[in-house]
């Protein structure tokens, strides 16, 4: 099914650049991409930009052709990819969690967008995709030694995210590392929430965020309504600068036009309604969805400490929302199959409520 959709989009998306419509790309950093990879400016501000000039270097580059490349990883590989994630072996849900993760990240509209033009989004979410399978191994693998592989290998991944967007490959290298000292199951969601924001006001009066703010300032000089002029300018306004900036870019609660709504509706409710389910049936949580959590968190404070614009953050936050798409199927799963494992017995001694008794239950298999 997953497929046929990918196809029928894709088909879709070269037909519309056939005819000369561009209804989502063709802005700002693509252009910028492409004059680099072909030798028009050498200003590179991140390994994208390197690896399009290598591919210029060698006679494989065109646009058109990487952005093919991109659609097809954004339509068939990336929702595989996430979908694979998702599965829990044991669970006998897997294959229709499989699917579902699959259709939610091929129908994402904001990783659609991206993946029109040369943009480097698309090729972020693929890398960090594939490096979450470090996450997952390590969750299952007691044995030190292909633990030791593992971290080296996860190393890797945070250095590449690092050279693609900084901040990505430090949230990584954070829960690579510290995960292990974090429970989700265990942890409060309250007081955790409250010890991140007293850390974060403890930082900013030691002047800690100051280089993250001081990069904030720069949507200031930014025209149009997307700029959500969120200063940080003192600690009274800390907090509700921290509250505005987390409701508007995070949850979407800034509707600057249409489109704003319609993210909105398509993206964010969504996620709200997952990470909801999350939070709610953390008891069914595991070491994998902890690597999640932390990397959500760490991710999510910095990119909304250091932007102030709208438009922006809906790319940033993708890897936030599929992190927690990938921790509601997983712990979906395991909810499914631990009320599997209940038996009559322990339901009726746990609710009194069971209506036959368990002796004519057993004579009826």
């Amino acid at each position: 099914m997953i497929i046929r959709d990918a196809t029928a989009k894709i088909q879709l998306v070269l037909l519309l650049r056939q005819i000369g419509i561009d209804f989502f790309g063709g802005g700002n950093d693509s252009y910028f991409y492409d004059a680099y990879a072909r030798g028009i400016v050498d200003t590179t501000v991140n390994s994208w930009n390197t690896l399009l000039r290598v591919l210029y270097q060698w006679s494989l580059y065109s646009r058109q052709g990487v952005s093919n490349a991109l659609t097809l990883i954004a339509f068939l590989v990336l929702p595989m990819c996430v979908a694979a994630l998702c599965k829990v072996k044991q669970s006998p849900l897997k294959v229709r969690a499989y699917w579902a993760a699959a259709c939610i990240v091929a129908a994402y509209p904001t990783i659609i967008f991206y993946a029109m033009d040369i943009y480097r989004d698309v090729f972020m979410l693929i890398v960090w995709a594939v490096g979450l399978f470090v996450f997952k191994a390590l969750a299952e693998e007691p044995r030190i030694g292909q633990r030791a592989a593992l971290l080296l290998l996860g190393l890797a991944f945070a250095m590449a995210l690092f050279t693609l967007r900084p901040y990505l490959g430090f949230a990584y290298l954070v829960a690579l590392f510290f995960s292990g000292f974090y429970s989700f199951k265990k942890s409060s969601s309250m007081v955790s929430v409250l010890l991140v924001g007293f850390a974060l006001f403890g930082f900013y009066l030691l002047g800690l965020l100051e280089p993250i703010l001081t990069y904030r300032e720069l949507f200031d000089e930014m025209s149009g309504g997307s700029t959500l002029g969120i200063e940080f300018a003192s600690a009274a306004t800390f907090f509700p600068d921290l509250i505005r900036s987390t409701a508007a870019q995070l949850f979407g609660l800034h509707f600057s036009g249409m489109a704003a709504v319609a993210v909105f509706l398509l993206e964010t409710i969504p996620f709200v309604l997952f990470l909801a389910y999350v939070v709610a049936n953390r008891a069914h949580s595991n070491k994998f969805i902890d690597y999640l959590i932390v990397f959500f968190v760490v991710y999510s404070i910095v990119w909304l400490l250091g932007n102030d614009n709208l438009g922006t953050a809906v790319r940033l936050r993708t890897f936030n929302y599929l992190a927690i798409v990938v921790a509601f199927f997983v712990i979906y799963q395991n909810k499914s199959m631990a009320l599997r494992s209940i038996t009559p017995v322990r339901l009726k001694r746990r609710f009194r409520l069971w209506p036959v008794p368990v002796v004519a239950l057993s004579t009826t298999h």
